[in-house]
């Protein structure tokens, strides 16, 4: 896994196809398949990115929003990697339907540690100002 400057994954191009079509000007990866499919896809997210979280546990961790988090990742800001499960069923017309079952997202720990780490010296920088200019 390599970070970048911002703190973001740097996906590398072999490992793309397998981690989805990646939305254009996000950071956000999309793939879809079955259960088999989903396992295959969650062992190489986690053998890539290391520990991930859901959206709502990255909230919880970096002290925002779920909102903040998902503005974050359609912003570029995040990595997120999402995966649909597409089921079978028929319908009373008897034909075969693709419907989705379920969704997953993940985010990689290191870029919540990264941005807490950012927005915990914005407080910082802000208190010290505030500090500085209640002395003068």
């Amino acid at each position: 896994m390599e970070i970048g400057r911002f703190g973001l994954l740097h996906i590398s191009l072999p490992l793309a196809p397998l981690l989805g079509a990646v939305d254009e000007g996000t950071g956000i990866y999309r793939a879809n398949g079955d259960y088999s499919a989903m396992r295959r896809w969650y062992d190489a997210v986690c053998a890539y990115a290391g520990p991930c979280v859901s959206p709502g546990a990255a909230a919880i961790y970096v002290r925002v929003s779920r909102a903040a988090v998902y503005k974050r990742m359609k912003a570029g800001g995040l990595t997120a990697f999402c995966f649909h499960i597409i089921g079978k069923t028929r319908a009373v017309s008897g034909k075969e339907k693709t419907r989705k079952e379920g969704r997953l997202t993940y985010i990689p720990l290191a870029e919540c540690k990264a941005w807490a780490m950012e927005l915990d010296q914005r407080a910082a920088r802000i208190q010290a100002n505030r500090t500085n200019m209640s002395k003068a």
